[in-house]
């Protein structure tokens, strides 16, 4: 089962051009991540677009992957997002 959890999105290297869609998909890493072996896909629902919001965005979070470690999906946890090797996001699980 897919867990889908409230977050709030600080953007760190979009300054200017944050996202102008409703939703957004990119690579995430957790602490607990080997970046070269493993990296999980997140997808974020934005009940209005981050360049209306701001920084920080608030938005509902998952996992793409069906076998995705979605048991760190817990309240108070943080992970990075990615756009290639340019970290874009610190993203804190409410």
């Amino acid at each position: 089962m897919k867990e889908i959890v409230d977050v709030l999105v600080n953007w760190v290297g979009k300054q200017g051009r944050l996202p102008m869609g409703l939703k957004y998909s990119t690579v995430s890493k957790f602490k607990e991540d080997d970046w070269d072996k493993a990296a999980w896909s997140v997808v974020l629902d934005f009940d209005e677009a981050p360049a209306k919001q701001r920084n920080p965005s608030k938005a509902k979070a998952r996992f793409l992957a069906d076998n995705a470690p979605h048991d760190r999906l817990k309240s108070g946890e943080f992970f990075d997002l990615y756009e290639g090797k340019e970290k874009i996001a610190v993203v804190k699980i409410l």
